[in-house]
């Protein structure tokens, strides 16, 4: 097991330390005012975080290769969950009970990774064909993205589709073949607006902000929000746990807003840093893909790279007022059990990937 540290590049695990280290000093501070315990919701994050050490030293100590010819064992679990979800659950969640609830949709991300990387691995001659090749990969990674939809959770069912659009791209698929799953989820794009008000809402209180007095009520009142609070930090903040917005302007400011109470409170600075980390390990991630041992390596490093740093870019986007509110998470930041633990193990997958990198290089 030590030897999977030994040749793993040391790199990936500072960066993994102190964005987990950043996220609890984030979750801390927003979570103040929240709760009649100022450190309820510090503490549970470390709970969450000593939660996930587990599953990341089982994605890291477990030979990726395992994965490669038994996707459809984490496909049956993810469908299956999924359903029970729609059948019994609270929107996207299952009650475990003692006050914790599991999201399958976030293991549903690292389902399709895997179930794309090993069907993207064979070597095809050159040739990829749409009805034997790509149709039953739309189709599976479609299924799961429905059973997402349908529950519904349309911030995680976004992040599927870039996930299953960057994986079937850099894994060589025609572009000419994307043209009949773009015919068959526009329609729907359109519509969900008109089934789903609040989605509708998110698009159009995001312009409320250009309008003059914003109602204080709507998502448009909270982009405001973010400008001022982001505005005002400055350089270097507010000063730790003294932020404003976080007390009653931001919705979810723990959750999907910690980045902007972060800048807030430590100022530009550390909004940089933040984003820096992020950078820096898509910088890792590739070179861990370039050089690892085969293609099925390098299409999972790179679709758990690509997964986590899409998720970030989307929430750090929001919290700049850059696009209207999708309800996603920072990854290591947020707080969160199913998403944090869900992102160790397919972080500690990436650890594992690079230690065999290293073989590659000695």
């Amino acid at each position: 097991m030590l030897r999977v540290f030994k040749l793993a590049d040391p790199w990936l695990v500072f960066t993994l330390i102190s964005m987990l280290m950043l996220g609890l000093l984030a979750v801390m501070s927003a979570g103040i005012h929240l709760n009649k315990d100022p450190f309820f919701y510090a503490l549970r994050q470390i709970v969450f975080i000593l939660m996930g050490i587990p599953f990341f030293f089982l994605g890291a100590f477990l030979n990726y290769q395992s994965y490669r010819f038994r996707t459809y064992l984490p496909f049956l679990l993810g469908i299956s969950l999924l359903i029970l979800v729609i059948l019994f659950g609270e929107q996207s969640w299952l009650s475990l009970g003692f006050g914790f609830h599991l999201q399958p949709s976030e293991f549903a991300k690292v389902i399709i990774i895997m179930y794309l990387s090993y069907m993207l691995s064979f070597d095809r001659g050159g040739t990829i064909r749409f009805l034997h090749d790509f149709l039953p990969m739309a189709a599976v990674c479609g299924m799961l993205i429905g059973a997402v939809i349908l529950q519904p959770d349309f911030g995680t069912a976004a992040i599927m589709i870039l996930i299953t659009g960057y994986m079937l791209f850099i894994g060589g698929i025609p572009m000419k073949f994307f043209t009949l799953p773009a015919l068959i989820f526009t329609p729907f794009a359109v519509i969900l607006p008109f089934k789903y008000s609040y989605v509708g809402r998110r698009f159009t209180d995001y312009f409320d902000v250009l309008k003059p007095g914003v109602d204080p009520s709507s998502l448009g009142f909270h982009v405001l929000q973010f400008h001022l609070g982001i505005g005002s930090g400055g350089w270097f903040g507010t000063g730790y746990a003294q932020g404003l917005i976080k007390r009653s302007f931001l919705p979810a400011s723990h959750t999907d807003s910690i980045y902007a109470v972060l800048t807030e409170e430590l100022g530009f600075v550390a909004g940089a840093i933040v984003i820096l980390l992020f950078l820096w390990l898509l910088i890792l991630g590739e070179r861990t893909a370039r050089f690892t041992l085969d293609r099925f390596g390098a299409l999972l490093a790179r679709g758990i790279v690509f997964y986590i740093c899409a998720q970030a870019f989307l929430n750090v986007c929001v919290c700049l007022s850059l696009i209207p509110n999708t309800g996603v998470t920072l990854p290591f930041f947020s707080y969160g059990g199913s998403s944090l633990i869900i992102t160790m193990y397919a972080y500690g997958i990436l650890v594992n990937i690079s230690s065999q990198r290293q073989l590659v290089l000695s």
